[in-house]
């Protein structure tokens, strides 16, 4: 992930993972758990190759916990694209600091949210970490 702050209260983030036909997520956190959390969401349809960005709030583990358009987050701009078999999640918060608690998700290969719900599938991979937005240094946590 790469992050910068482009003027005070709005910062800019971009995220790659390769690219697994699934969703890519980035969530900030207050505790440092999914739940709870407000997510950043994106993938490219594998039946139309139409791009989707999303956020969420994860309020618990079942799908019915899972907000769509939930959370706190203010997003100002966001896209997904794939290029050399990367996915890249750019996006923009309008915020004085997001949240230092990160925690990063990768979906199930072959698995998209699908409309009108866009209801999330249990990740197939996680980590999370304390980021430090002044040093850029971060600490994993899981």
């Amino acid at each position: 992930m790469q992050y910068a702050q482009t003027s005070s209260n709005l910062w800019s983030f971009v995220l790659s993972a390769p690219d697994a036909n699934s969703y890519i997520a980035i969530g900030f956190s207050s505790n440092g758990l999914m739940i709870g959390s407000s997510a950043v969401v994106g993938w490219i349809s594998s039946t139309d190759g139409s791009p989707a960005v999303k956020k969420y709030f994860l309020g618990g583990q079942t799908s019915k916990e899972v907000v769509l358009d939930g959370g706190n987050l203010l997003i100002n701009t966001s896209m997904i694209v794939t290029q050399s078999s990367r996915l890249y999640l750019a996006f923009q918060l309008n915020t004085n600091q997001p949240a230092p608690r990160i925690i990063y998700a990768l979906g199930p290969t072959g698995v998209m949210p699908s409309s009108p719900s866009f209801s999330l599938t249990r990740h197939a991979d996680m980590v999370s970490t304390t980021l430090n937005y002044v040093t850029g240094k971060n600490r994993q946590s899981i």
